[in-house]
């Protein structure tokens, strides 16, 4: 409804060639399209953090449209600079775990106010590659764009596109199989061990989690002596 003529001249000065030439590709990691954003932080407190970032910041994500493989100091830039964002006031501290282990123990931060997992961030960064892609080939006819399967995505047994939240394990393999059941089918009866703690199944848990009225729960091991195999 508004039309005009907007001088960004003296915005690409402020800015710097190197931020000003970056800027679509930030856009893209703090939250674009099917990118996904960062929980609780918006635009301005982004761009207000991305101002002050000395000029390695930008170097780093210039690199993310390109192909190959993404360089590990790269990837430390950026979570220096998720940590950054999420650091509380008079706190500095560049590692993504060592942050949320601080912010929930000092804070006793909720989950979705705590920066991303490591793990997920990685999925992130690939789909921001994915997206920088398109945008950074737009005037050519012949684009070369990656592979979503292999840049953050991958594909149900319908066939839809879905994002990954993540490929690693949210807490060691031998923690996990004590706090998971084995049912591999709907966990109806008292024979899950869940349920015989009076816990409800989780995400974790080898069955899909949906009850029942089915009194047939398929368990590992079912000609053993014990009806579960693990202990909650």
């Amino acid at each position: 409804m508004v039309s005009g003529i907007l001088d960004i001249e003296k915005i690409w000065r402020a800015l710097g060639k190197e931020k000003a030439q970056a800027l679509p590709i930030f856009h893209a990691f703090t939250g674009a399209d099917n990118v996904g954003k960062f929980s609780g932080i918006g635009k301005t407190k982004w761009f207000q953090r991305y101002i002050k970032a000395d000029m390695d910041l930008p170097r780093a994500v210039i690199k993310l449209p390109v192909e190959g493989y993404l360089a590990q100091e790269v990837k430390n830039k950026l979570e220096e600079f998720v940590c950054l964002r999420y650091c509380p006031k008079g706190v500095c501290i560049k590692s993504i775990p060592d942050l949320r282990w601080y912010m929930f123990c000092k804070q006793l931060a909720e989950s979705n106010t705590l920066p991303p997992t490591l793990g997920a961030l990685e999925e992130h960064i690939q789909r921001v590659r994915l997206q920088c892609r398109e945008w950074c080939q737009a005037t050519m006819t012949q684009q070369q764009p990656f592979e979503p399967v292999y840049f953050g995505y991958y594909k149900d047994t319908g066939g839809q596109m879905l994002p990954i939240t993540t490929n690693v394990l949210p807490a060691p393999q031998p923690i996990i199989e004590m706090v998971k059941c084995q049912c591999k089918t709907n966990c109806s009866t008292q024979r899950c061990s869940c349920r015989k703690s009076n816990l409800q199944c989780a995400e974790l848990c080898s069955c899909d989690t949906e009850y029942t009225n089915n009194e047939d729960c398929n368990i590992e091991n079912e000609d053993s002596d014990d009806d579960v195999t693990l202990f909650m």
